[in-house]
């Protein structure tokens, strides 16, 4: 927790670190994708300084209420099922984490991502990104209105298909704090 001792002296926040113990593997090698996604060497935690715990992230004046309403781009409405996506950041202390930024991407109804390294040939709908953002309130929660994405193929295996999943990245309290997950 941020703030100051009774001799006036800054307090910086301490972040939780995992032991090497408990850690969740990343390799496994009867899932194919892995071996190429997962890392090779075992992570190793950097000294927190200054500029790890203090500073900016990136600003609400940067983010837009429209940046978080997914269903409405370049002058229209997406095609699909209109799903409302909510919650809290909470800290490893499960108190809220305020003015965190929250980003979403995610693939359109038909399964399929605005890339260009997505050849499935679901169609693409002019009035969806997949992209939005937003900062968290004091309560440390958030909201997205979005489209429930659609599953697509994929080559892990014969028939492979990845379900609905909307990725998440979110931002703590300092830059180097992001979590990245679906």
């Amino acid at each position: 927790m941020t703030g100051t001792t009774s001799e006036g002296r800054q307090l910086l926040p301490r972040y939780l670190r995992e032991p090497d113990a408990t850690r969740t593997p990343v390799g496994f090698p009867e899932y194919r994708s892995t071996g190429l996604r997962a890392p090779l060497r075992t992570p190793v935690d950097l000294p927190h300084r200054l500029t790890e715990v203090t500073g900016p992230v990136l600003g609400e004046d940067r983010v837009l209420p429209t940046d978080a309403d997914l269903t409405w781009r370049n002058g229209g409405e997406a095609v699909g099922q209109r799903i409302l996506v909510h919650g809290r950041v909470l800290d490893s202390g499960g108190r809220p984490v305020p003015g965190a930024l929250v980003e979403v991407w995610q693939a359109n109804a038909a399964g399929r991502y605005r890339h260009v390294v997505d050849n499935w040939p679901a169609p693409l709908d002019a009035h969806f990104d997949g992209l939005g953002r937003v900062v968290t309130d004091s309560l440390g929660r958030y909201e997205f209105l979005t489209i429930k994405p659609g599953a697509y193929p994929w080559g892990n295996h014969h028939n492979a298909w990845r379900p609905a999943h909307i990725h998440f990245s979110l931002f703590g309290r300092a830059f180097t704090q992001r979590l990245v997950t679906q």
